[in-house]
């Protein structure tokens, strides 16, 4: 599992908040049309198939420290528990930032946790994200993560979104 010394990661989190928090006043407050709003995101996982190939999760998250990039919250669909993400990297390119978190999922069912590193882009016009990952921890390890998700608000203190976890396939 990679890591990130904690002294490199404060200041990239503190952009991240401060740069986004205040850059941001155009990012819708609720998902386009393609992605569920807030109250039909525990459909989601309904309205994709659950297949023996994949898992599908909906997750919402809120800040709980804008120095360090820890978001935290919840999991549900295929597996139901507590989620906490942690900004790992940040680089800036204009209005699309290339970040990497790792993704700790508590699973209500112990065997089903699992952790995942992602890297992938935040726009910040519009406040969507889209990463790939692998678990490299846990339950499916060595699957393939796929996640999407939408700032809720112009600080990007708050995300809902999908998780898709692809099961290695043995040949």
């Amino acid at each position: 599992m990679r890591h990130t010394c904690p002294s490199r990661i404060a200041p990239l989190a503190a952009i991240f908040v401060i740069v986004f928090g205040t850059g941001c006043e155009a990012v819708p407050t609720s998902p386009p049309a393609q992605v569920a709003v807030p109250g039909e995101l525990s459909s989601l996982a309904v309205e994709r198939p659950s297949t023996l190939q994949q898992v599908n999760l909906t997750f919402e998250k809120t800040i709980v420290d804008p120095v360090l990039g820890v978001w935290e919250g919840w999991v549900a669909g295929d597996i139901e528990g507590d989620l906490r993400t942690e900004l790992q990297g940040l680089r800036v390119a204009g209005p699309i930032w290339h970040v990497d978190f790792l993704w700790i999922i508590d699973a209500d069912e112990p065997a089903q946790s699992l952790t995942f590193e992602a890297s992938g882009t935040l726009n910040t016009g519009t406040g969507q994200v889209v990463m790939n990952g692998t678990v490299v921890d846990g339950w499916l390890a060595g699957a393939r993560v796929h996640e999407e998700g939408q700032a809720q608000d112009p600080a990007g203190a708050e995300f809902h979104g999908i998780i898709t976890i692809m099961r290695r396939t043995v040949q």
